[in-house]
């Protein structure tokens, strides 16, 4: 069924007020690439943010943007939907800083969770997909040798490929490994069809974040993959090369002061044994 005129315009207000209150509301903002994500994974994602008490927005990035600017200022008469918006708190200028990454196809999850506990569970939801031209490979891809279950007739393609290969039990046999796509690049037709040819789906893509808004900080990918304890085991091993060094130089410091002491005591006792 076909939506009216008013009925599109009816859905992107409420949009629009859906998002402004999420972003008045949330001070951790994910952004997640789209890149190869069907909507059975979204579903799946969907769902584990509701339980989590989180909010996944996928929309153009111009309104997100419209969006953002709207929240960055505050309101007067001319802002649309001014007397709606109003009751969703002051101003926010620091999100102007995520608007520079709205690119391509990305995400945004509102939450309230660890970013690193919501990452590993949510880029566990992987799909297996075939190898399409023009993708860019997300890994080094091999066959091994061995059988490829392909009949004769097909040997004068692996040959244009330069793929050594024999005839065994009236089957094409690859002799040796061969490497078909490298990380990085774009698949080619040739690499796409002999993957297909050959059964394989060798890429599993999800949803991948990129980057979290955090109250006007934007934290790139590899700060999401640290987790607790690391940060923990981090400044453990700070503090313990502080007391080192304080006790080294003779410098006491909250780390080492009952140290110094204690090994003053027993030098003292020493002394006088």
């Amino acid at each position: 069924m076909v939506k009216t005129h008013e009925e599109n315009i009816a859905k992107k207000k409420a949009l629009i007020l859906k998002t402004y209150e999420l972003f008045s509301k949330y001070n951790q903002i994910c952004l997640a690439s789209l890149e190869h994500v069907g909507s059975n994974q979204v579903q799946q994602i969907r769902r584990i943010l509701d339980k989590k008490k989180s909010v996944l927005i996928i929309t153009k990035n111009t309104l997100l943007k419209k969006v953002i600017k709207m929240k960055s200022e505050p309101l007067d008469k001319k802002t649309i939907y001014q007397s709606e918006l109003a009751k969703f708190g002051p101003p926010k200028p620091e999100l102007k800083a995520l608007i520079p990454h709205l690119q391509e196809k990305v995400a945004l999850i509102f939450t309230d969770s660890s970013v690193y506990e919501l990452k590993n569970e949510i880029e566990k939801i992987l799909v297996a997909q075939e190898a399409k031209v023009g993708t860019k490979s997300p890994i080094d891809m091999f066959i091994p040798p061995g059988p490829t279950g392909l009949d004769p007739s097909q040997i004068s393609f692996f040959h244009a490929l330069q793929i050594s290969t024999k005839i065994q039990k009236a089957q094409i046999e690859i002799n040796k490994e061969f490497k078909v796509c490298t990380k990085g690049k774009k698949v080619t037709t040739s690499e796409a069809a002999l993957l297909k040819k050959l059964g394989l789906k060798p890429f599993a893509f999800g949803m991948r974040f990129l980057k979290c808004y955090e109250s006007g900080s934007i934290l790139d990918e590899e700060f999401l993959s640290i987790s607790p304890d690391d940060i923990i085991l981090s400044f453990q091993q700070g503090v313990l090369g502080l007391t080192a060094a304080s006790i080294e130089l003779g410098v006491p410091t909250a780390s080492s002061v009952e140290l110094m002491i204690a090994t003053a005591v027993r030098n003292i006792a020493a002394l006088s044994a």
